[in-house]
């Protein structure tokens, strides 16, 4: 796969006077750009409430409380990810590297896997976000039609109908193929032949075998339900964790107005790297406090994607220095007002990427 370069930034001033500003923050406010008290006590928070949800399945009276605590974990888990594992892979989290690479593991403790996120996530996604077939984060089955010159297949003029059903499964799937195909896979999106040490093999199946273990085998052995009323709890679980993690992924690289830039022959992209952060991801729901907090910081996704060393608990204010700025220099900047906004944004989506899809067909014929 040809490498990608980026075109010199057309805004030079705008790029610097932004990272001035970012630094001048920090350097005022005598702060550093790693997680604080309140990122820390966040963590702990949310991690307790997931283990108390576990205590609760393992305590369970009634098939009521067992489902419900199964739910609860679910929204949990992607919780717990984006407060912390997200920030642990970008070793910003804490000022220690140790303490990021242990807090990684947060990942394995949740189902995934947390070696293989961080090469897909900072190593394919970050540096090639929104671009057809590199962004380990983005790139598509033929399931659905996301890059505008995907191939048009007759199901794909329904896919605004069965994807928001699809999505449940998201997380399952992430659990039980997508991590041992992104294993064997020769090409992480723009890391060749990319040769995994011993030890990551050995943390996959065990990690797999310890989450397989803790929430569907352990109940099955000391609760007085059948292994079918555990399995569909734990399948529930998985529904949870699979709208959640959706809502936050697809609200912002996958919306009507997102664009996936593509590099000509000799791998340029049309724009600058900075601007092609700044044009491929899209904002939501900034002012709101408590998605900002249970989401980590992802609805201040452009600002993440231009620093994305700075740990999640400093973008709100952040965001509106990069809002200022974008609009001192005339450079568009998307923001979807609510969770809701951005939901509809991405139904609309599929919806025209259906539609272009048939519009195609109909002018070949």
């Amino acid at each position: 796969m040809k490498a990608i370069k980026f075109r010199k930034e057309e805004q030079v001033l705008f790029f610097k006077t932004l990272q001035n500003r970012i630094n001048a923050y920090f350097k005022q406010a005598q702060i550093a750009k790693t997680g604080n008290t309140k990122a820390y006590l966040k963590a702990v928070v949310l991690l307790s409430l997931y283990l108390a949800c576990f205590v609760s399945i393992l305590l369970s009276t009634s098939l009521l409380q067992l489902y419900v605590s199964y739910i609860l974990m679910g929204s949990l888990t992607i919780f717990v990810a984006l407060n912390i594992a997200h920030d642990a892979a970008h070793n910003t989290f804490s000022k220690s590297k140790t303490i990021n690479e242990l807090l990684l593991f947060t990942f394995d403790f949740l189902g995934a896997n947390g070696y293989m996120w961080r090469l897909k996530h900072v190593y394919s996604h970050h540096p090639h976000v929104n671009i057809p077939n590199m962004d380990g984060d983005i790139k598509q089955s033929n399931l659905v039609r996301i890059f505008p010159n995907a191939p048009f297949l007759d199901f794909h003029k329904y896919q605004y109908l069965y994807m928001p059903v699809l999505y449940m499964f998201y997380t399952l799937n992430w659990l039980l193929f997508r991590d041992f195909r992104d294993f064997f896979e020769t090409d992480i999106s723009g890391k060749p032949n990319h040769q995994h040490p011993t030890a990551a093999y050995v943390r996959l199946f065990l990690g797999k075998l310890y989450y397989v273990g803790k929430l569907l085998l352990l109940p099955t052995l000391i609760l007085p339900f059948s292994f079918g009323q555990i399995l569909l709890g734990f399948v529930l679980l998985h529904f949870a964790a699979s709208l959640t993690v959706a809502l936050a992924l697809v609200s912002a690289h996958v919306g009507e107005h997102s664009e996936y830039p593509e590099p000509d022959e000799h791998g340029l992209m049309p724009h600058s790297w900075a601007i092609h952060q700044i044009t491929t991801t899209t904002d939501f729901a900034t002012h709101s406090p408590i998605i900002t907090h249970l989401f980590g910081g992802f609805n201040h996704h452009v600002v993440h994607h231009l620093f994305p060393n700075i740990c999640h608990i400093h973008y709100p204010k952040l965001t509106e220095i990069v809002r200022h700025t974008c609009a001192e220099f005339d450079i568009t900047y998307r923001c979807n007002p609510t969770l809701g906004d951005a939901i509809l944004s991405h139904l609309r989506f599929l919806k025209i990427r259906s539609e272009q899809g048939l519009a195609v067909e109909y002018i070949e014929m």
